[in-house]
């Protein structure tokens, strides 16, 4: 009886050292594969582009950029910046909220700028 409680627990040992080397290879796989992949195609964006609260596009370079344009949603040129340089900001006062477009040659960014919303908390009587 003893020699098959023995065997239970090396078998249960087993079963989890088994799923420790599975996790190791699973770990390593995401590291060397796919990391690089969603790293790779977050990097080729030549720029990084958002909308503050107060209606500013805010537009960060990843490299030299030249004929950046901000266009609102019937393609009308808001602004024109003729170069940024590479690891700099340039901003776009927008008139209005709603739905933006920066585009740098063949590349295009959608930018949405948002009305924020205060939520006040009254005590309830």
């Amino acid at each position: 009886m003893s020699s098959l409680k023995d065997l239970s627990r090396i078998g249960v040992l087993l079963i989890g050292v088994a799923l420790i080397i599975i996790a190791s290879i699973a770990l390593h796989f995401y590291i060397t594969y796919l990391s690089k992949t969603f790293e790779n195609s977050y990097m080729t964006r030549p720029f990084i582009s958002y909308c503050s609260p107060s209606r500013i596009i805010i537009i960060e370079a990843r490299q030299d950029l030249m004929n950046v344009k901000v266009l609102d949603n019937s393609s009308n040129t808001i602004c024109l910046f003729d170069k940024i340089p590479k690891n700099s900001k340039e901003i776009c006062n927008v008139q209005g909220y709603g739905v933006y477009v920066i585009q740098y040659g063949e590349f295009k960014d959608v930018v949405e700028c948002i009305r924020s919303v205060v939520v006040e908390s009254r005590p309830v009587d």
